[in-house]
């Protein structure tokens, strides 16, 4: 997890969830008038004000994912502990806040499975480690973790404060900086549509709109009236903005539904970065995986593509960009490199 500084205590839950997802109430601004108390909760609901206003916006005008930089990459040739980097950028969660990642940051695949393996038989990480090889090429067992970057609150530094509550403390101390951080986590990527002809089914697919806007958007195509063709993609555009607004989970209202991408068990305001393909040896079913070193030497020895053609995953790169959802602005001006 990203911070200011190493002294971390642990992570703050975020009042911005509550509010964003609250069915009843409306946003609510400090009034402020001479010789009015504040107090601290007057300052927290200030800031909260602004950035639940700034992410309802940016949530619904842009959506969910990558908005700049953060490519993933994890080389086959040269790397034994499988370092899985992620570039600095910029994404935007389902709540419309911000995760920034300022430097490079890394996971050592090799490390992540070291502490599953060490754990007891029956632990349930570990179980699931070895249940999750699949061979979806005959002969090619290969293990298939996504890459999530999440939203995270991370309180800091230290600033003497009155002790709260029924105490008497003349040494009392507060966080003196919450940082908006981030954490980036590996988790095993989960299976959809299983069947007893294929017990692993298919790897989960984010899925950008709903069936119902991809059926739209597939009938303007064949639609060569230009009246027909301006009605049709404007009541597309209409569709596309009456769906947007985030209900909660009818599960548990305290946060959203959960995406195809996301497993049951995890925070469902991850954002999906990238597809991470491990090579991996299995002795039998039972047996946790070994990385297949052989295979992965085999990746980088691939020879080149020809020049021009389009790959993704990059040559010789075990990750995979493409998945990933994407905030993309066509009008963005940049400026000349």
């Amino acid at each position: 997890m990203g911070a200011a500084d190493t002294s971390l205590v642990k992570e703050q839950a975020d009042d911005l969830v509550a509010d964003s997802l609250a069915p009843r109430g409306v946003p609510e601004r400090v009034h402020y008038a001479t010789g009015v108390l504040l107090g601290a909760e007057d300052f927290a609901a200030e800031q909260l004000y602004h950035r639940g206003r700034m992410g309802r916006a940016f949530a619904a005008l842009y959506g969910v994912g990558t908005v700049a930089g953060l490519r993933v990459s994890c080389a086959a040739a040269d790397n034994p502990e499988l370092e899985v980097q992620v570039a600095p950028g910029l994404a935007l969660d389902r709540l419309g806040r911000l995760i920034e990642i300022r430097r490079i940051q890394c996971i050592h695949v090799t490390r992540w499975l070291a502490q599953r393996e060490a754990m007891g038989a029956t632990a349930l990480e570990r179980i699931n480690v070895i249940d999750a090889v699949r061979e979806d090429t005959p002969g090619e067992p290969r293990l298939v973790l996504d890459v999530f970057l999440r939203f995270a609150t991370c309180p800091h530094g230290k600033t003497p404060a009155f002790a709260a509550g029924p105490f008497n403390a003349t040494d009392y101390v507060v966080p003196a900086r919450l940082a908006d951080s981030f954490e980036l986590t590996l988790q095993l990527a989960h299976d959809v549509g299983e069947t007893e002809a294929n017990p692993k089914g298919t790897l989960a697919q984010p899925q950008p709109r709903s069936p119902k806007l991809e059926a739209m958007l597939a009938d303007l195509q064949g639609v060569t009236d230009p009246v027909q063709l301006e009605a049709a993609r404007r009541l597309w555009c209409m569709e596309s903005a009456l769906d947007a607004w985030p209900e909660p989970s009818h599960d548990d209202p305290t946060r959203l539904p959960k995406l195809a991408e996301h497993a049951v068990e995890a925070d469902w305001d991850r954002v999906l970065l990238a597809r991470v393909a491990i090579p991996v040896q299995q002795a039998d079913a039972t047996r946790f995986p070994t990385v297949d070193t052989a295979a992965i030497a085999a990746i980088a020895a691939a020879p080149q593509p020809p020049p021009g053609e389009h790959h993704e995953p990059r040559w010789r790169d075990l990750a995979d960009n493409a998945l990933r959802p994407i905030v993309f602005n066509p009008y963005s001006w940049r400026g000349a490199l």
